[in-house]
């Protein structure tokens, strides 16, 4: 009886929380149908690629045709009507727009063609086949420094498939359109009813037809604003992204400390006092923010330390460490912001700790830190925006990969701090009433 009665204390207690049951059934709920639609579609998503076609020959359509027929590809070869040119494709690459461009070069088929020709006639003819004055022509992929390493290598690999595809099919055409051309030469003179099997005569076998059929490269270059490209690496595009993710989780303890404050009745006996209201959040703010600085404090120095320590690389914060303190500023701004508002109006701690970590876990999903914003499925990439922790790495990567200043990160500064300012102005407007 004792045992049932403990029950039905605690059945109870929940019961009369009935925001807090709502969270605890409703965010779970949420959380698993979003990151299950994010994982579930991350790999069918199609990445947008500016296509830039100055060859109009048959490998630039063939090139076209199989990226149309992915489902992983999206091209965009107009903007506002008009045709997009190469210093275009690279401009809104650096201004991070679009994460990819594709640029074909001029008389791109006609060299491939040329050098398939002397390939062939090289293996039936070696004595008077000639190299044709020609470069071996590059295709030209412009990616986002933003872009991972195993977007870039899928975008690669299919290109070189079909590029390589393309020179082989040529090849083999090109081959076996000269064969009656080699076995008129093979032929002994008065004998041309009797035809010996040109394979045997030719110096050459088809495993070697191909050994050095490659005459098309693929050129990778990373777009940047200052016109100068730096290679990215998983420690830039990781470290600033999980550091923001961490901070966020300042929310728990703000959020508490308010709660555990007004429950007790220490906020009121405060407010009896000749504090103001504001005096005492921004008291919290300054702790909050001085922790959330220590805490950034132990993550750079472990990148730093700790990660060389297991074969990676260092963390290089940029050579701005102004606007490198502003990003920061103003994420540990957005997240103060957020703890302030959710411990106004959330009533108790069991509801914070509920709707807290979830809320930023969603936060992060869309907002590019789980999945790459590029890779996020089209109807949940627009809503990328709405999360801070979005602006948050933007900022970062405008630095630290794109090799911006001071005012390419103050539109994201500025949506970070407006974020933190507007919630903390709620939120005083809620103790005010």
């Amino acid at each position: 009886m004792k045992l049932l009665a403990s029950i039905n204390k605690e059945l109870l207690l929940l019961t009369r929380d009935r925001a807090g049951l709502i969270l605890l059934f409703i965010m779970p709920a949420f959380l698993v149908i979003i990151i299950t639609l994010i994982q579930d579609q991350v790999t069918t998503t199609s990445a947008k690629i500016l296509f830039v076609d100055r060859d109009g020959g048959f490998v630039a359509k063939e090139i076209k045709k199989t990226l149309l027929n992915s489902s992983n590809f999206k091209l965009i070869e107009t903007l506002e009507g008009k045709p997009v040119t190469p210093g275009q494709a690279e401009k809104l690459v650096a201004g991070g727009q679009f994460h990819f461009s594709i640029v074909l070069p001029e008389h791109l088929s006609r060299d491939i063609e040329k050098k398939s020709d002397f390939l062939a006639r090289k293996k039936l003819f070696p004595a008077t086949g000639q190299k044709p004055q020609v470069e071996k022509p590059a295709i030209t992929v412009w990616f986002d420094p933003t872009v991972q390493g195993s977007f870039r290598a899928a975008l690669n690999s299919s290109l070189q498939a079909i590029i390589k595809g393309q020179e082989i099919q040529l090849t083999v055409k090109k081959f076996f359109a000269l064969l009656p051309e080699k076995i008129q030469a093979s032929l002994p003179p008065g004998m041309k009813s009797l035809a010996p099997n040109p394979l045997s005569t030719a110096d050459f076998s088809i495993p070697e037809l191909f050994t050095d059929s490659t005459f098309t490269h693929i050129e990778q270059r990373f777009a940047t604003k200052m016109g100068f490209s730096v290679q990215p690496t998983p420690v830039q595009q990781n470290v600033p992204a999980w550091t923001i993710f961490g901070i966020f989780f300042i929310v728990l303890p703000l959020a508490g400390s308010i709660i555990s404050e007004r429950n007790s009745g220490t906020l009121k006996r405060l407010r009896i006092m000749p504090v103001s209201y504001f005096t005492v959040m921004a008291g919290k703010l300054t702790a909050f923010t001085l922790i959330s600085l220590s805490q950034f404090a132990v993550i750079l120095l472990a990148s730093w330390y700790i990660l060389p320590l297991f074969g990676v690389e260092r963390f290089d914060a940029g050579t701005e460490p102004l606007a490198f303190a502003v990003v920061l500023l103003a994420v540990i701004c957005a997240a103060n912001g957020y703890g302030i508002f959710l411990g106004t109006f959330c009533r108790t701690y069991e509801q914070v700790s509920m709707f807290a970590p979830v809320s930023i876990v969603i936060a992060a999903a869309i907002g590019g830190v789980l999945v790459p914003v590029y890779a996020l499925p089209d109807f949940i990439r627009p809503l990328s925006i709405l999360s801070p922790l979005y602006w948050g790495q933007a900022g970062f990567y405008d630095l630290l990969l794109r090799q911006g200043d001071l005012f390419s990160i103050l539109p994201e500064a500025g949506a970070l701090s407006g974020f933190g300012i507007l919630l903390c102005i709620i939120a005083l407007a809620r103790n005010r009433g």
